[in-house]
């Protein structure tokens, strides 16, 4: 569910202080500001203008800004996503390769930006089809075949392309896997929220689970609501991985504070955000990104009759075509 206002997306002067709504004209290093307590930044981005003079301050939900304008609300990104799928697999079967690979990034683009639930069927074709995109364009594509194989999970699903070498690639995946070693899933419970794995309805917590390592897509509806919380779940053989549905990030800024404040502090992307953020960079040709929290925090200098609070600063530097962090 996006949740920014249509007039957000019109604006291009700076909307608080000196905070962009969209990076300004020339700009090739940004500062992103999100503040985990106030979506609107209204008394940070005071502080922050006065702490960091010289940056160029951009609103986190700039990214959202423009995944909506490139990918539509909800609705559209589901249909977006479907007829991309559909769109890359007859390219593929005509050997139009360069299409196939344009169509599963429109795919892709609009999955990032959709906090709702595709079906297995959907979530497999998708990374079936990216590793066999890859062998197509003569790249590797082993670990491409075993994250299609993760995310089934032993499921009954359909190849979407059943010839050679492909299938027989994505076989073998399956039995490198299955010889590998199942990992484990831990839901935990939270009240009025069931829990889809890679589009299957596994119900309320507490939930236990065998499936195959990889990355899997993690979504949590709450009842009654069209409203679904979303992450990457990371799996390893003979281990246990554990997850709880946040209520809090179950709307899209939310889930973007939370992952913008997870990468400050562990550096580390939600893949989601990674492609959301690595989008919004080359959409904009931004080449360097620091990503700047700001949270409430007692001031020790305040004078009496002063105002005790002040904003915490931390941030980290982010480089968008190494996908890499580095310190400020």
């Amino acid at each position: 569910m996006l949740v920014l206002a249509t007039a957000l997306l019109a604006l291009t002067a700076p909307a608080l202080a000196s905070v962009y709504v969209t990076p300004p004209e020339g700009a090739h290093e940004v500062t992103l500001l999100v503040c985990p307590t106030n979506p609107d930044c209204e008394e940070e981005a005071d502080w922050v203008s006065e702490a960091r003079p010289d940056d160029l301050v951009v609103s986190a939900d700039s990214l959202l800004a423009l995944n909506v304008i490139q990918g539509g609300d909800a609705q559209s990104r589901a249909e977006t996503f479907a007829t991309s799928l559909d769109a890359t697999i007859a390219a593929f079967k005509k050997e139009d390769f360069a299409k196939s690979g344009k169509s599963l990034d429109d795919a892709q683009r609009a999955l990032n930006g959709w906090s709702g639930t595709p079906t297995n069927q959907q979530l497999f074709n998708l990374y079936y089809l990216r590793a066999a995109v890859k062998l197509g364009n003569s790249k590797q594509a082993e670990d491409a075949f075993q994250q299609a194989a993760s995310v089934a999970w032993n499921r009954a699903v359909t190849l979407p392309v059943d010839v050679e070498p492909y299938s027989s690639l994505y076989y073998k995946a399956v039995y490198d896997l299955l010889t590998e070693g199942l990992g484990e899933v831990d839901l935990e419970p939270v009240d009025g929220v069931s829990y889809r794995l890679d589009g299957i309805d596994v119900g309320a917590g507490p939930v236990h689970l065998s499936v195959y390592a990889g990355t899997h897509r993690l979504n949590a509806v709450r009842a009654g609501t069209d409203d679904a919380w979303r992450t990457q779940l990371k799996v390893s053989a003979f281990r246990t991985s554990v997850a709880t549905a946040k209520p809090e990030t179950i709307d899209d800024l939310g889930w973007l504070a939370t992952g913008l404040v997870q990468a400050v502090d562990e550096h580390t992307l939600d893949p989601d955000l990674a492609a959301l953020l690595v989008d919004w960079c080359k959409h904009y040709q931004i080449a360097r990104v620091h990503i700047l929290v700001a949270e409430p925090a007692l001031d020790p200098l305040a004078k009496p009759g002063e105002p005790a609070t002040a904003f915490g600063l931390r941030s980290v530097g982010y480089d968008p075509k190494l996908r890499r962090f580095s310190g400020e």
